[in-house]
């Protein structure tokens, strides 16, 4: 509680001590001239600075100041305390013996100078309170909060302490020496937040107690009640607070020095955060410590005007809320490097810049004015220059419109490929963006083998032309360009092209982005041939596995095989069904309009409708083969009825008469999805055994479930075969046969017992444990 009050007491005294320095910045101009006591006990004017109210009054250096707001100079309090004309609205001069008047009321108290400073003064407050709200429960971070808020009172009490006011130059003293305080400060409990590194605080104390103790309080009593010491004590506390900020700012680049030369050799969070550190202090305080208060201290005036010289101190608590709110830094080394060339190939400019203006503009050009412009010129180069890649990158979309469209196309077409496991899904996924991105008619990925071709199309491209010329028949036609992708021994792959849509040649960029896609293509192509390989290796070694012992240690390697499988099959399915069975669908409806449109002859009409039927017959047959290599209906109606339904069809076109009995159907549905689709396969698989090699009459299948055993029994009489004779599949075959079949029963943890020998006929009977699973 008492802590809430201290900070809430504390804050209005900080806000009510702002607003009395706004106050004194409205009300009073920049007068900016000092005065000196001569020989003679007058008090002369010693120094101008430019473009304030004295300058613009007409004093000038020399003049000697007889009144000031009708009373003597020696009485005057800034004459008498700070040796200047400040807070005075109109004074009485003598030139060459004539005495003349000059008001400083005519002037904009408020100047563009003042602006700077109260926006420098929020930007620091806001950015403290942002601070705050994103990290509030980090130590360092109400540190640093510290640091911003001491910035923005330094920035605040400028306007107040230019012009005359004793509390402004008392607070610009004490937020300028503790801004190195405060950071310091802030370094120890950064490090020990962070790193778990702890830096001794002894000195700190030290030097609060200094600023506290020693200047702050007891010597700058007299800015209030003025003796004879006090514009002696007031240069001592210049000189005090230069000295003190410089050992400040020496003391923090010490130690930054020792914890580099300790850490400089790591790769770490810590090593890189030093460099960060440090480089910060450096851009910051450079300009200020170089221009402003090293030059104070020898010559007494600056070469740069303090606030100006401020606004690089922001640079510096920028870096610190950047380390303090992130977990991750960017490597300073580059970033140094690359800013101090950006840098140095700033400065020719800069410097012909300077040089015109001094040509140009003789008289306004002062060497001080023109080294700020140097400086400023430098910094605005550098951030243009070091900003340029980021600059070009956003902009790209609206200066390179066409080169960001085909950049972000092979983005997308990189990442595509990368998914693609088969050929054909290169026309869906790879083909439809090529032929959009580019703007043509089609295009199309040709493989050339010894003894045939394979093609896949997108768009309107003549694949008639492609073959012919890869044959060797003709020569290739015009609007078609090639693209060689690979050539192996067992294969040569090609990208074939159309012209574009406008008629047009393909750009620079165009073509280089077509090479792009192209060195792609090669290895994802070839990818694409060894998974293809490899599965029929794999298969081929599934169905040579020598015994069903050996079989037991392989049942994860059959259970992969048939995935395999599965997916192929369903993958073949779905082609069939969205493009081959669409196509004929469509077809068909156009020749009904036709039909129906047009008054065709009773031949004519006899034909088409025969034509219709026979598309009928085809949807059909292609239909029975979307069911075979996919049987969707076992999850919708069952095992069983999905049996019944193969054993219908294919009892209308069997040589034999086929039978099917199933027992216990709602015991057998309960079962996994897994068995009842290996036992589908099966059943398919000795049809189709039975209708190439049997001979049989009768066929009869049963399929019943018995004390948790799934049994099903296969019988014809037919020629049957020696068993020790029984089919092995070659590579690239079907898939059925008995060897098959075995394969998929031991991948089931099943047995078998296989009973035949020639001109008797074979009966094969399964029997697989059952476990209950996803059901139909």
């Amino acid at each position: 509680m008492k802590e809430r009050l201290l900070f809430k007491f504390v804050l209005i005294l900080m806000v009510s001590i702002q607003l009395w320095f706004l106050y004194i910045s409205t009300q009073y101009p920049v007068i900016g001239a000092g005065v000196k006591l001569n020989q003679a006990g007058s008090w002369y004017v010693s120094t101008i600075n430019e473009r304030n109210s004295a300058m613009k009054a007409g004093l000038q250096i020399g003049d000697v100041i007889v009144q000031v707001n009708g009373r003597d100079p020696i009485e005057y309090s800034s004459v008498f305390k700070w040796h200047s004309l400040d807070q005075a609205d109109h004074v009485l001069a003598s030139r060459n013996g004539s005495e003349f008047q000059v008001s400083f009321k005519a002037g904009r108290n408020f100047s563009d100078y003042d602006a700077l400073a109260v926006t420098l003064a929020g930007l620091s407050l806001i950015g403290s309170l942002l601070l705050l709200k994103k990290k509030r429960n980090s130590p360092s971070a109400w540190y640093l909060t510290l640091v911003l808020l001491d910035m923005s009172g330094a920035f605040m009490a400028l306007g107040a302490s230019i012009r005359g006011d004793g509390l402004g130059k008392i607070m610009m003293f004490l937020f300028i020496m503790l801004v190195p305080i405060l950071f310091l400060h802030f370094f120890v409990v950064f490090l020990k937040e962070k790193q778990d590194y702890q830096l001794s605080i002894k000195l700190l104390k030290k030097m609060y107690t200094v600023v506290t103790a020693g200047i702050a309080l007891i010597s700058q009593i007299t800015y209030f009640w003025p003796s004879p010491l006090t514009y002696d004590i007031y240069r001592f506390n210049s000189i005090f607070c230069i000295v003190y900020f410089l050992f400040g700012f020496v003391l923090a680049l010490s130690i930054l020095f020792k914890l580099y030369l300790k850490y400089r050799k790591e790769q770490s969070y810590i090593s890189t955060m030093i460099k960060t550190v440090w480089a910060s202090i450096f851009v910051s305080f450079t300009p200020i410590v170089c221009f402003n208060f090293i030059p104070n201290f020898l010559y007494g005036y600056g070469w740069m005007n303090s606030l100006y010289a401020g606004i690089f101190v922001f640079f510096f608590p920028i870096t610190l809320a950047y380390l303090v709110v992130t977990t991750k830094l960017y490597d300073i080394d580059v970033v140094l490097r690359r800013v101090l060339l950006t840098a140095l190939i700033a400065i020719v400019p800069s410097g012909i810049f300077v040089v015109m203006i001094k040509v140009l503009f003789p008289a306004e050009a002062a060497i001080a004015r023109l080294l700020v412009m140097f400086v400023l010129f430098v910094a605005i180069l550098t951030f243009v220059l070091y900003s340029l890649e980021n600059m070009f990158a956003k902009l790209e979309p609206i200066l390179f419109p066409r080169k960001y469209y085909l950049q972000s196309a092979l983005k997308k077409i990189a990442k595509n490929l990368g998914s693609i496991t088969s050929f054909r899904e290169f026309k869906d996924i790879i083909l439809v963006d090529i032929v959009n991105t580019l703007q043509v008619f089609g295009g199309a990925i040709v493989f050339q083998y010894k003894d045939s071709l394979e093609i896949i199309k997108e768009g309107n491209i003549n694949v008639a032309e492609i073959e012919s010329y890869l044959n060797g028949e003709k020569a290739l036609h015009p609007s078609l360009t090639i693209y060689k992708i690979n050539h192996q021994e067992e294969y040569t792959s090609y990208f074939v092209l159309t012209g574009k849509r406008t008629s047009a040649f393909l750009g620079v960029e165009e073509k280089q982005w077509l090479q792009l896609i192209i060195t792609y293509l090669a290895v994802s192509l070839e990818n694409v041939h060894l998974i293809r390989k490899l599965t029929l290796k794999l298969e081929e070694l599934a169905s040579q596995i020598p015994n069903e012992q050996a079989g037991n240690d392989f049942i994860w390697f059959r259970k992969l095989m048939f995935e395999l499988q599965e997916k192929e099959r369903v993958r073949i399915a779905t082609d069939l069904h969205d493009t081959t069975m669409q196509d004929l669908f469509f077809l068909k409806e156009r020749l009904h309009l036709l039909l129906e449109k047009y008054a065709l002859t009773k031949q004519d009409k006899t034909q088409m409708i025969s034509i219709i039927d026979y598309i009928d017959v085809i949807n059909s047959n292609l239909r029975q083969s979307c069911f075979e290599l996919h049987p969707y209906l076992i999850k919708e109606i069952g095992l069983v009825k999905t049996i019944e339904q193969l054993i219908e069809m294919e009892a209308a076109i069997a040589p034999f008469e086929l039978k099917f009995r199933a027992g216990q159907a709602t015991v057998i549905e309960m079962r996994d999805l897994e068995t009842k689709r290996h036992i589908f396969r099966m059943v398919q698989e000795l049809i189709n055994n039975a209708k190439k090699h049997s001979q049989a009459d009768l066929v009869l299948i049963d399929l019943v479930e018995h004390k948790s055993l799934l049994q099903l029994t296969y019988v014809d009489d037919g020629v049957g075969f020696e068993s020790s004779l029984a089919l092995v599949r070659e590579i690239g075959s079907s898939g059925t046969g008995i060897e098959q079949i075995k394969s998929r029963i031991l991948s089931l943890n099943g047995q078998y017992e296989l009973e035949t020998s020639r001109g008797k006929g074979m009966r094969f009977f399964v029997s697989i444990p059952m476990k209950e699973g996803l059901s139909a």
